[in-house]
C-alpha cells in the first residue's frame, strides 16, 4: 500500500497541468525508478563491466513511453522524446545500443507491467480473444526475406493463417491472444503461430495466471476444453454459442454475455490503432517480443495515469499530448 501511495503521489503532479510529453515523462520516470528499485535493488552495481550513465528504469521508462504516445516509427519516437526530453534525460543512448538494452530488460519490464496491474481495479470475470499479426502483404510472403520466417529457440516462426473477421481472409504472419479485464485493461497475452487454433492457446493463460471465469467468442467452443479447464484450474468458460448447438444460454444471459464480450473488441482496436499492435516492426523474435511486451506495458501505464488522475480508463489518447 505504501508503493502504491508513492506511486500515486507521482502521477498527482500531473494534476492541472498540462499533459506534455516532457511532464508525463518526468511522472513516468519517476514511477518506473521507484519500482525498479523496490523489486531490482542493486540490479545495476552486480553487472559486469562499467556502470551505464543511463539508468536500466530510464531505458524502461522510453519504452514504454514510446507506444504510449503511439508513434509507429520507434526512431521518429525516439527523436522526439530525445529532443523534448534532453534536460530530463541527458545520458539517452544512441538508438542501436537503446534497442539492445531494453531487449536485455525484457524480463524486468514485463515484471514491472504486472506489479502496475496489481494497482488497478480486480476483476472477476476476463475476456479472452485473439488477433492477426501479418509480417508482409501476402502477396509478398514467397519472397519475403524476414527472419521472422524461420523458427526460434520456442518454435515459433510465420505461418499461413486465416482470419474471417479482420478482412484478411488468408495471411501470412502470427496469431496474437490477449485476455483482458470486464473494462478492457489486458492482463496477459501470448504471440502464436497464424496456424494455431485459439483453444491451444488458452490453456497457457490458465496456467500462468488465476482466471475465474473467462467469456469467449465461437473460436473457443469446446465441451472438452471446458470440462478439462473446469476440472484442471477450476475455470469455467463461456464461449458464444453456435445456433446448432443444443446447450444454449438463457436468453437475458446470452445478452449479457454479448454485451460483455464486446468490450475486448474495443480493446484490440485500441491497441491495433494507437499502440499499432498489427505491424511488426521487429528483426527478430526477441526483438518482436520485446516491442510487444513494451506495448502492453504502455497500455497498463495509461490506464493507470487515468486512474490516479480520475479519468476514464480507457481514455488513453488523451494521456500524453505529444
Amino acid at each position: 500500500m505504501d508503493l502504491q501511495n508513492t506511486l500515486e503521489k507521482h502521477v498527482m503532479q500531473l494534476k492541472n497541468k498540462p499533459r506534455t510529453l516532457r511532464n508525463v515523462a518526468l511522472v513516468v520516470r519517476n514511477i518506473i525508478a521507484t519500482l525498479y528499485d523496490t523489486y531490482f535493488p542493486g540490479a545495476e552495481e552486480l553487472r559486469p563491466g562499467p556502470k551505464s550513465r543511463c539508468p536500466d528504469s530510464d531505458i524502461i521508462c522510453i519504452s514504454w513511453l514510446l507506444e504510449l504516445i503511439g508513434k509507429d516509427s520507434e526512431l521518429a519516437g525516439y527523436k522526439m522524446i530525445k529532443a523534448e526530453c534532453c534536460d530530463l534525460l541527458p545520458h539517452l543512448p544512441e538508438r542501436s545500443r537503446f534497442n539492445r538494452r531494453h531487449r536485455n530488460l525484457y524480463h524486468a519490464s514485463e515484471k514491472l507491467r504486472h506489479i502496475l496491474i496489481q494497482f488497478l481495479p480486480d476483476d472477476d470475470v476476463f475476456i479472452v480473444d485473439s488477433f492477426p499479426i501479418p509480417v508482409c502483404d501476402f502477396k509478398r510472403a514467397p519472397a519475403s526475406t524476414s527472419p521472422l520466417k524461420c523458427a526460434d529457440a520456442t518454435g515459433t516462426l510465420a505461418t499461413y493463417g486465416k482470419c474471417a473477421t479482420k478482412g484478411l481472409d488468408t495471411f501470412f504472419g502470427f496469431r496474437g491472444s490477449v485476455i483482458t479485464t470486464t473494462y478492457g485493461l489486458p492482463v496477459d497475452f501470448a504471440i502464436a503461430t497464424a496456424d494455431t487454433d485459439d483453444r491451444e492457446v488458452l490453456p497457457l493463460f490458465c496456467e500462468r495466471g488465476t482466471y475465474p471465469i473467462i467469456i469467449g467468442d465461437k473460436g473457443y467452443v469446446s465441451e472438452e476444453l471446458e470440462r478439462n479447464l473446469l476440472e484442471t484450474e477450476n475455470v469455467c468458460l463461456l464461449p458464444t454459442r453456435r445456433k446448432n448447438q443444443e446447450k444454449q444460454y438463457p436468453p437475458k444471459f446470452r445478452k449479457l454475455h454479448q454485451k460483455i464480450r464486446r468490450r475486448i473488441e474495443t480493446t484490440i482496436s485500441q491497441l491495433t490503432q494507437q499502440f499499432n499492435v498489427s505491424r511488426i516492426r521487429a528483426r527478430s523474435h526477441w526483438g518482436m517480443l520485446t516491442r510487444f511486451s513494451n506495448k502492453f506495458a504502455g497500455f497498463t501505464l495509461g490506464v493507470f495515469l487515468n486512474k490516479c488522475l480520475g479519468n476514464k480508463l480507457m481514455a488513453l489518447k488523451d494521456v500524453v499530448h505529444a
